[in-house]
């Protein structure tokens, strides 16, 4: 198996259709970013870039280590030790009044501390914040993996997606569900667009299926 990461035409979006993580308190804003997997400039350096940081972006899952105050990149270790997870709802911000558009957005160490909202079954969001195992759908190209996804749910099959290590908190379209984290499970419901046009995919978040 191979993730393969989908092109975002820019950093990852979110757009919560119907979730209520942002009106019960089930969220967390007091950790910051992993200083030991993140990236601390944009554009990060190339010693950033060598020791394999990558930047936050939101629709990305995070595993809180809140004794220690780190929102991290989730892993099975972190996964098995019981730690929560969340995905990054942060609102973006664009500095430059010349650079348009949420896609543009990312995160860093030592700036702002993330919005991470805990999931709960029954919830509904839109992201292009994704990857996919390459062993279930081969496609080489984010469109056409795009295609594919539509072209089975409008035969009506399910396709689910998962966390899973070395995903960066990507949700893993066709991941098995033996590798997934954090107790979060998501069902593709429709293959969608953002607001800004780019394709992407509106998930549920579901109970642990039984396949």
């Amino acid at each position: 198996m191979a993730i393969k990461f989908f092109d975002c035409n820019g950093f990852g979006q979110i757009e919560p259709n119907q979730v209520w993580f942002t009106r019960d308190g089930a969220s967390e804003s007091q950790c910051e970013l992993d200083p030991a997997k993140f990236a601390a400039h944009f554009p990060m350096t190339a010693a950033e870039a060598t020791d394999g940081k990558i930047y936050g972006e939101v629709g990305a899952f995070l595993m809180v280590d809140k004794a220690n105050k780190i929102a991290t990149v989730p892993t099975k270790a972190l996964s098995d030790k019981g730690f929560m997870m969340g995905i990054n709802y942060s609102t973006e911000k664009i500095y430059n009044q010349f650079t348009k558009g949420r896609r543009n957005f990312c995160m860093i160490t030592g700036e702002f501390l993330p919005r991470i909202g805990y999931t709960s079954p029954g919830e509904r969001i839109t992201t292009n914040t994704v990857a996919w195992d390459d062993t279930a759908f081969p496609q080489t190209d984010s469109k056409e993996l795009w295609t594919e996804v539509k072209t089975k749910l409008a035969d009506g099959e399910d396709v689910y997606a998962y966390v899973v290590e070395g995903s960066d908190g990507k949700l893993v379209i066709g991941a098995s569900i033996d590798d997934a984290l954090g107790n979060v499970y998501a069902q593709v419901v429709k293959a969608y667009t953002n607001a800004d046009g780019t394709l992407a995919f509106m998930v549920q978040f579901i109970n642990k299926p039984v396949i």
